[in-house]
């Protein structure tokens, strides 16, 4: 942590929390700090409560999915390296009702994939200073809030709602996970979720245009079939 961060006053700040807690905890954003390191957690905590917002931290996965449970974060800041969970596993738990932050040491290009595939906010590499720290939060709690006032708004799409339908019967999951993968992949590929509903389903009416010209050669257009078919099986391994 950098110097700016080593220099905070925790015992003025723990007065001050508590004053925030009690006047504005219905309007105050909420952010869950997920990071196996104790100094690393209080740091966070203390710079983000300077800033105004409710903050509570966890030091595994099993603590971070209960701290959620319970206190409903507008954020998750989540380190990738858990002594139980990994950081992915844990924000593939949280999500999509939780949006997250990643934190950690680790520059790999794998690291960063994941956390893309994954659909994470921005991907914070450890040493960070304070400035940069709180850019992203901010940044990160506007595009959180957007997402679930999106999220409000497809529930009540036709074609988010065909399209869901298209990837439960294709991919044979659950709504719930469909629709946790359609708001997923449309925010790691920064497009719109309805665009890419409208492309599922353009996807499954070339298969059935295919299957209905050509019941019994499905050798015909293979190459039109098989873009379809590969589109739509990224949706189950994450692929862009």
């Amino acid at each position: 942590m950098s110097a700016t961060l080593d220099g905070i006053r925790f015992n003025h700040i723990t007065i001050e929390r508590k004053d925030c807690v009690m006047s504005t905890e219905k309007t105050t954003p909420c952010i869950l700090v997920v990071d196996d390191c104790a100094i690393t957690c209080q740091l966070l905590t203390a710079l983000l409560t300077t800033e105004g917002y409710r903050v509570t931290a966890a030091r595994d996965g099993a603590s971070g999915l209960a701290a959620a449970r319970h206190h409903s974060p507008d954020l998750a800041i989540v380190d990738l390296h858990l002594p139980d969970l990994s950081g992915i596993e844990l924000a593939g738990r949280l999500q999509p009702d939780v949006p997250f932050l990643a934190l950690t040491i680790d520059r790999s290009p794998e690291a960063v994939q994941a956390c893309i595939d994954q659909g994470a906010l921005g991907y914070l590499v450890k040493p960070l200073d304070a400035e940069t720290f709180l850019r992203h939060v901010q940044v990160a709690l506007e595009r959180g809030r957007e997402q679930r006032n999106l999220r409000r708004a497809l529930r009540d799409n036709p074609t988010v709602n065909k399209a869901l339908g298209v990837l439960m019967g294709f991919l044979r999951i659950s709504e719930q996970r469909a629709f946790k993968v359609l708001v997923t992949r449309a925010s790691a590929r920064n497009v719109k979720a309805v665009t890419l509903a409208g492309d599922i389903l353009a996807a499954s009416e070339t298969l059935a245009r295919i299957a209905m010209d050509h019941p019994f050669r499905t050798n015909i257009r293979g190459t039109e079939r098989e873009e379809a078919r590969a589109f739509l099986h990224r949706f189950r391994s994450g692929r862009h």
